[in-house]
């Protein structure tokens, strides 16, 4: 059997929107992933632990509602279900038992992907995946290139540019709008619009002016 190229997606998702979708679909198309698997965050380590988040269970709920229509798209428990901090080369072990023989894609917004260095045991992920680092429209693919090959003389990590048109939209607006009574329609898909309405799960959240779009909080 061919291995199979198996896309991680994995974020704070609080809540998911469209421009997530939308990067999970330009690295499936870019690069043939045979799933692309959105995987919420559980306790992020380089997170500010008073910060507030919103439940992993019900982040995982709004995941799944997002997905539901793409046959491409799985989500996963993995991290939300883990004790303890969250590390990104805790969670490619797992993956690697769970998926013996597949090709392991990471995708990185590109403001992650420059901080990669200096995550716990960074070395050791970069021999358990590829990464995809994803460019937004005002980055340098230059810099970006530069990037990629340093981390490739130093490490030998195969790491791939991906490029998509970005949305300007994060999570941190979405919440700020909906605390505020302002629409989120066409920012995130409606079947998530209700959900958090329904379980009533940004109107009383206190503000923040953190912006979780495209960051992945591992290490």
């Amino acid at each position: 059997m061919a291995a199979r190229k198996i896309g991680i997606l994995g974020g704070t998702f609080d809540p998911i929107h469209n421009a997530h979708l939308i990067l999970g679909e330009a690295a499936r198309e870019q690069f043939g992933l045979d799933r692309i698997i959105f995987m919420p965050s559980g306790r992020p380590y380089m997170k500010d632990i008073t910060t507030n988040i919103t439940s992993g269970d019900l982040r995982y709920q709004m995941v799944k509602l997002a997905i539901d229509s793409n046959p491409y798209f799985t989500a996963s428990r993995l991290e939300i279900d883990r004790e303890g901090n969250t590390y990104t080369i805790d969670t490619l072990y797992e993956l690697e038992k769970m998926y013996p023989g597949d090709e392991i894609y990471f995708i990185l917004g590109g403001d992650t992907f420059k901080q990669i260095e200096s995550w716990y045991k960074s070395e050791e992920i970069f021999k358990h995946c590829i990464i995809l680092a994803a460019i937004r429209n005002n980055m340098s693919i230059a810099d970006m290139d530069e990037q990629r090959r340093y981390l490739h003389d130093k490490y030998g990590a195969d790491i791939r540019i991906l490029q998509y048109k970005n949305i300007e939209i994060s999570s941190s607006d979405i919440r700020a709008r909906i605390m505020t009574g302002r629409s989120v329609r066409y920012m995130l898909p409606e079947s998530v619009i209700e959900f958090a309405s329904l379980k009533n799960i940004y109107n009383g959240m206190a503000a923040s002016n953190e912006d979780d779009d495209m960051k992945i909080y591992h290490g």
